[in-house]
């Protein structure tokens, strides 16, 4: 009789598992560089940093009518991504970026999430991306919001393909990065306007 308990507690266990592990635990995000120009800056020193300040570390949560939400994390560091992003763009665009420069700015993470609702023969794909960056020089501080939506129907019955969140995630990404560094607010406080 104990056999027969344990290989159906065994069974079960076993059947909760390959449910669950269909989705990875983290899936890779890799916002695309900006494309920008050079000569918006002439060469001013640029101090960058960032926080991820989201409430949650995961970025997709998969739900499911009747089921607990399915959450997947990021496999990078997110902040790290989207701080070297924006380094790169700056630095095309001819900042120099320097530890301890007298101009700061600094990304915050607030929002990041790719929510995946089930319908009948597909998932809809509502992603908020929301940042704010602080921008820093003697004494003076403008603070910046940025904020993407985007809504997307991807066909499947059984499960949603990831790999197609994720570069939807991507693409938000990107486009955020690509707001800042076109935002003249930006441009104008780093040039000392």
């Amino acid at each position: 009789m104990n056999h027969i308990k344990w290989l159906t507690a065994s069974l079960l266990a076993l059947g909760l598992t390959a449910c669950a592990s269909y989705y990875p635990i983290a899936v890779d995000v890799n916002p695309a560089p900006a494309e920008v120009t050079g000569g918006v800056y002439r060469g001013q020193p640029l101090a960058l940093s960032s926080s991820d300040n989201r409430s949650s570390d995961f970025i997709i949560q998969i739900e499911q009518k009747d089921k607990s939400p399915v959450v997947v994390g990021a496999a990078n560091n997110l902040r790290l991504q989207m701080e070297q992003a924006l380094a790169q763009g700056f630095s095309t665009q001819g900042a120099f970026i320097e530890q301890g420069a007298p101009t700061r700015a600094t990304l915050e993470l607030q929002e990041v999430l790719s929510r995946v609702i089930r319908g009948h023969i597909s998932y809809d794909v509502v992603q908020k991306v929301r940042v704010q960056l602080v921008l820093e020089r003697d004494g003076r501080r403008v603070t910046k919001q940025y904020r993407r939506s985007a809504q997307q129907e991807f066909p499947g019955r059984l499960h949603p393909e990831l790999d197609k969140v994720t570069d939807a995630l991507d693409r938000q990404l990107s486009l955020m990065v690509q707001d800042i560094l076109a935002d003249r607010d930006v441009q104008n406080f780093i040039n000392g306007n």
